[in-house]
C-alpha cells in the first residue's frame, strides 16, 4: 500500500480535474470512526496525510515514541471519478487498506468469484436502515445484490449534505446523476437502465441493501 501511496497524491490532483462525462467508473468512499495509522517512516507518514488530505478527509500528524501517527477520517460519503474498472479496484484497494467503507457497483457481466469486499458491507450505514452490528462477514462468503432502475426518478431536498452523500452513492453504484440547484433547493435525478450489482459480505448485509435501494426506487435481486 505504501508504494502505492507515493503516487497517490498525484494521481489525486488528475482526477480532480476529470469531468463527469470523462470519468468511465466511480468509487464512494466513507471512512466514519476516526483511523490512526503508525509509521516509523516519517516521510511516508506524510505522503499518508497528503493522501487523506486529497481524499478530503480531516486528518493530522501525532509524532511520538519515535514514530508517526497519522490521525484522519471522513464522516460522509463522498465520491471518486477514474476512467476505467481496473484503476477503480486499485483505489478500491488502497482505500479499503487505508480503512475506509467502499460501494462500487459492477456491470451484470462483470467477472464473479471475487472474496468478499468488507468495505460493501452496510454495518453502520446512515441510509441503509438496518442494523448489521455483531453480524458475521467471513471472507469469501460474498453475495450479490443485483439492482435497475429504467426511469428518471427526481428527489428533492433543501439539505446540501444529505444530497451530497446521495450524489456520492448514486454515482458509487454506477447511476447516471444529473444535479439541479432552483428555489432554494437541489434536485437530484438518478436511473440506473442496465443491471449493475455491488457484492456483500452476508445475507445481512445483502438485506440491508435491498431494503436501502427498494425505498429509493430500484427493482433488485439478490443472489446468494
Amino acid at each position: 500500500m505504501l508504494n502505492f501511496t507515493k503516487t497517490v497524491v498525484c494521481c489525486l490532483a488528475v482526477v480532480a480535474l476529470s469531468s463527469v462525462s470523462e470519468a468511465g467508473e466511480a468509487i464512494a468512499y466513507r471512512l466514519s470512526k476516526t483511523k490512526e495509522m503508525h509509521f516509523d517512516d516519517g516521510r511516508k507518514a506524510e505522503q499518508h496525510l497528503a493522501a487523506v488530505k486529497k481524499l478530503g478527509c480531516e486528518a493530522r500528524m501525532d509524532s511520538h515514541g519515535g514514530h508517526t501517527d497519522v490521525i484522519y477520517r471522513s464522516a460522509k460519503w463522498q465520491v471518486m471519478e477514474v476512467a476505467n474498472d481496473k484503476l477503480v479496484h486499485q483505489w478500491e484497494d488502497w482505500l479499503k487498506k487505508a480503512g475506509f467503507e467502499t460501494v462500487h457497483g459492477h456491470a451484470a457481466d462483470h467477472g464473479s468469484g471475487h472474496d468478499a469486499h468488507d468495505g460493501h458491507d452496510l454495518s453502520g450505514h446512515d441510509h441503509a436502515g438496518h442494523s448489521h452490528e455483531g453480524h458475521s462477514h467471513s471472507p469469501g462468503k460474498a453475495e450479490e445484490v443485483s439492482y435497475v432502475m429504467q426511469n428518471w426518478k427526481t428527489i428533492h431536498s433543501q439539505d446540501a449534505t444529505q444530497m451530497s452523500e446521495l450524489v456520492a452513492l448514486m454515482k458509487g453504484l454506477g447511476c447516471e446523476v444529473r444535479t439541479e440547484d432552483h428555489g432554494g433547493h437541489k434536485d437530484v435525478s438518478v436511473r440506473c437502465p442496465q443491471w449493475k450489482h455491488v457484492e456483500v459480505a452476508s445475507h445481512e448485509a445483502a438485506a440491508g441493501w435491498q431494503d436501502w435501494l427498494r425505498k429509493n426506487g430500484f427493482e433488485t435481486r439478490h443472489e446468494h
